[in-house]
């Protein structure tokens, strides 16, 4: 039954990637993303778990079974929907919307620059807590402004926007190089390959595409080493980066399985034994530790603030760094009936992208930020988007209103679509 679940989950992971294949632009919609986490992510820990005897019975395929269900759910919930976001229809004069690109920029990059002066040991690949999350939740400043930067250079060539990006861009890829995020190096790819295909129609090759994701999937899992090499010395060290044996890394997950597909099994083994659930309090705590902050409010008051969910299994211990997969998150919530957090989440996706589709510059710069937290709910937890809006409320959507412009023509459709104009 192992083997079987497997196969029936390769194919799942299979038919997303030829679905994206298929069509021009599929490529950055959220299926075939979801298909290259999962491809990249879970499925080389699989064949090593797949007889390990030392999990509970059933575990596996209670795992696999589930994970075919959310896959599906994210499939139906983006091809359910074109409905554009009518929120998002606003006009933007280009000028404004630099002005702010830049002021974001220049925030952000100095909180970018006051976290890449703190220890390695801080940073890279811990558990970040105190001013380092501070300097971080205000450092995201810069990718929206980053994010405008691209949109406008790609609607029309203007050496203001090319010194946005240009500046941006210098304080990213340190970041990226630095510490190795893998999540930070995909957004950046994204917020161009979305500006430039909704703008000027420009397209990556789709076998270059799948190429880059057979490369990724080879690599991931020698991330852990880049960042050791990383913690220790602040900073890349080449020559001990490249004698990382990526090749003994990735066949050690292929035989021993992965610590994130495990802790995933075990997370929802115990849901499905215990039948307690948290009916979604799960989402409600998450947003009190991200955006409640202990050092204004003190520590006490925060856990007061959260509510109570099931306890995990007293043998479950995760070792620090991992994830337990958003489908660990899940099935906590709801059982089976959790997949329709991956059917939402790809539903509200596909709403922004049939408002990017239809022009709208609010909606391809809100697609463009909030691609890659959605592919996460494969390999992280399913609130990573909900967060990235969170944080979009606060601080993009004000950002955008001091940009926005009024219609000028007087008979004008009020639905017609927000664009950005020259002004």
């Amino acid at each position: 039954m192992n083997l079987l679940l497997t196969c029936l989950l390769c194919l799942t992971v299979a038919l997303l990637l030829l679905w994206g294949m298929l069509a021009p632009g599929r490529i950055y919609q959220l299926p075939f993303l979801v298909g290259v986490m999962a491809v990249s992510f879970l499925l080389p820990q699989l064949p090593g778990l797949m007889d390990d005897r030392f999990l509970p019975r059933g575990a596996y395929e209670r795992m696999a079974a589930f994970t075919i269900l959310c896959l599906a759910a994210a499939w139906l919930g983006w091809s359910s929907t074109q409905k554009p976001v009518a929120f998002l229809r606003r006009n933007f004069g280009e000028r404004r919307l630099l002005i702010v690109s830049a002021v974001l920029s220049v925030i952000g990059a100095y909180f970018y620059f006051k976290l890449s002066r703190l220890p390695g040991d801080m940073v890279v690949g811990v558990q970040m807590s105190g001013v380092p999350v501070i300097y971080l939740f205000v450092a995201r400043l810069m990718t929206y402004g980053l994010a405008l930067g691209v949109l406008c250079l790609a609607r029309r060539t203007s050496l203001f926007a090319f010194s946005i990006v240009a500046f941006d861009l210098v304080f990213y890829l340190d970041r990226i190089v630095v510490t190795g995020k893998r999540a930070e190096a995909i957004e950046l790819v994204a917020i161009f390959a979305v500006a430039f295909w909704f703008h000027r129609g420009w397209l990556a090759p789709r076998t270059i595409a799948l190429a880059g994701v057979l490369l990724g999937t080879f690599l991931m899992n020698s991330m852990g080493d880049y960042r050791a090499i990383t913690r220790a010395n602040s900073g890349p060290i080449w020559q001990d980066i490249g004698q990382i044996d990526v090749s003994a890394n990735f066949r050690a997950t292929l035989q021993e399985g992965g610590l994130e597909v495990r802790n995933a099994i075990l997370r929802i083994d115990h849901a499905a034994t215990s039948l307690e659930f948290d009916y979604g309090k799960f989402h409600w705590n998450r947003l009190v530790f991200n955006y409640v902050p202990s050092q204004l409010v003190g520590e006490a008051a925060k856990r007061s603030l959260m509510l109570k969910t099931p306890p995990m299994a007293r043998d479950y211990n995760a070792l620090t760094g991992t994830t337990e997969t958003g489908m660990a998150d899940a099935f906590q919530s709801f059982w089976y009936f959790g997949a329709a957090k991956f059917f939402l989440i790809a539903y509200l996706l596909a709403r922004l992208w049939a408002s990017a589709k239809e022009g709208q510059a609010a909606g391809q710069l809100v697609y463009m930020l909030s691609a890659v937290p959605a592919m996460h709910v494969v390999s992280h937890q399913t609130d990573w988007v909900i967060m990235a809006w969170v944080h979009m409320v606060l601080f993009l959507v004000p950002s955008l209103a001091l940009a926005v412009v009024p219609v000028r023509r007087p008979h004008a459709d009020p639905l017609a679509p927000g664009r950005l104009v020259h002004s």
